[in-house]
């Protein structure tokens, strides 16, 4: 047997325990990070995979989006319901107005409820807002929500401002009830009512269709982006449980070459 001073064994040795070790510590980050990976290993999945992801984040934004255009809509719906509830009580006292068996004190405490229901319709009017938007009067016909996740608007928007525009104040309703044509006028405020309420009501199921159709995207977008940086975990167990043996063993054959190269020192 012969034992020569450059021993390539040692260097096959080490070459092998360092590759071992790496391959080790790429299985425990793929494992703890559930990623299995980087630009380096997969390059063109990897872009694949962020894109995904630029798409997925932006999906949830839009729902959340969605979701916050049907509360903007609830409010306004809200507030047109309670201003229907004032039209509703002012045909009532109308009609009672117009019974003969009421004295003039009594008809003029009537005229007081009519004027105070139609002031308290100025100010719902008015007041009806969502983070300071006006809903129901000076509406933005222009309003949009933002329910996509690219830049396209007539793909990612929806134009809310078209249901919500139209007045409903007290002035654009013409409750004058000193007119002839009061009742008349009172049953064409509240058609008109209704039919803006029929409006925000057909916007809002358009939004919780777009929110339902948002939610099956992102499971499918996740679901694919899933099976391409998901770790596998048990090939990856697998694969570290290799590199640990070959580790282990790199290790203990160096030892050994090193016992052989000192015997070779010995012999001088």
């Amino acid at each position: 047997m012969s034992f020569e001073i450059n021993d390539t064994t040692s260097l096959l040795l080490q070459r092998s325990l360092a590759t071992a070790t790496k391959n080790l510590e790429v299985s425990m980050v793929k494992l703890s990070y559930g990623k299995q990976m980087t630009a380096m290993e997969d390059a063109a999945n990897l872009i694949i995979s962020e894109e995904m992801e630029t798409q997925r984040r932006g999906s949830m934004q839009a729902i959340e989006n969605a979701q916050t255009g049907l509360n903007m809509l609830s409010t306004a719906e809200s507030g047109l319901s309670s201003i229907n509830n004032n039209v509703q009580r002012i045909r009532e006292l109308t009609i009672q107005r117009e019974n003969g068996t009421y004295s003039e004190e009594d008809r003029a405490a009537i005229d007081a409820e009519i004027d105070g229901l139609t002031e308290d319709i100025t100010r719902i009017a008015k007041s009806t807002k969502f983070n300071d938007v006006n809903l129901l009067e000076d509406v933005d016909s222009e309003l949009s929500l933002q329910v996509g996740a690219n830049a396209d608007k007539e793909l990612n928007s929806l134009n809310a401002g078209e249901a919500l525009s139209g007045g409903v104040k007290a002035d654009d309703l013409e409750l004058d009830r000193t007119a002839p044509d009061f009742l008349d006028r009172i049953d064409e405020a509240l058609n008109n009512i209704n039919s803006k309420r029929s409006e925000i009501g057909a916007m809002q199921n358009r939004l919780e269709s777009t929110v339902t159709s948002l939610f099956v995207q992102n499971e499918n977008i996740t679901s694919a982006q899933s099976r391409i940086i998901d770790v596998d975990v048990a090939s990856e167990v697998s694969k570290l449980t290799q590199n640990q043996i070959l580790q282990n063993s790199s290790a203990s054959l160096m030892a050994q070459a090193n016992q052989s190269a000192a015997i070779a020192s010995i012999l001088l």
